[in-house]
């Protein structure tokens, strides 16, 4: 049986997820018992390497549009693993938690002082082996690349840096990327 991505988003969901985040805006809150929580799965890890791959396909297909490379940004390397590894634990798979907190919202209140724009795309799928970082996260770009509103994100002149963020349990797969653009960056 070949691998399959399970995409668990509603309509509304897909719709607001593609759309990228303004400074001072954000969603409504998730409906009570939209998610369900549970204990932390076992062996779940960060997969750095796939992380890696994401980065360097995502500033190669930022290069073949014309667009400046990303640079890494520790702090949205951080809070992307995080977010990735909460979706894993929780079992949810959204551009909020089930506090409803989006991504300005779990960024640090002084870093998110400064961003003027950001973004972001996540991914998750199901029966694919961590132990192929390069097809896992040619997969992923692949599946962004498709979806024009993930794509949008990728291509963003205005953005300037990146945290990506890849979780694993088993076979079960998180992915977050972040884009900013600084005060100072933006156009």
């Amino acid at each position: 049986m070949s691998p399959k991505i399970i995409w668990t988003l509603g309509a509304a969901l897909l719709v607001a997820a593609l759309l990228p985040l303004e400074r001072g805006w954000s969603r409504p809150p998730a409906p009570a018992g939209t998610f369900s929580s549970g204990p932390g799965l076992q062996g779940m890890q960060p997969l750095p390497a796939v992380e890696r791959e994401v980065v360097r396909l995502t500033n190669a297909a930022r290069q073949q549009h014309g667009l400046p490379s990303l640079t890494v940004d520790p702090t949205l390397t951080d809070v992307s693993r995080r977010h990735s590894m909460d979706m894993l634990r929780r079992h949810f798979f959204s551009h909020q938690n089930p506090e409803g907190l989006s991504l300005m919202e779990r960024l640090p209140p002084a870093y998110a002082s400064q961003i003027a724009r950001s973004g972001e795309n996540i991914w998750t799928g199901s029966g694919y082996s961590p132990a192929a970082p390069i097809a896992l996260a040619r997969m992923m770009l692949n599946t962004w690349m498709a979806s024009p509103g993930h794509r949008g994100n990728i291509l963003t002149p205005g953005f300037t840096r990146l945290g990506v963020g890849v979780a694993s349990s088993g076979r079960e797969i998180r992915a977050t990327q972040i884009f900013v653009a600084t005060s100072a960056s933006s156009p």
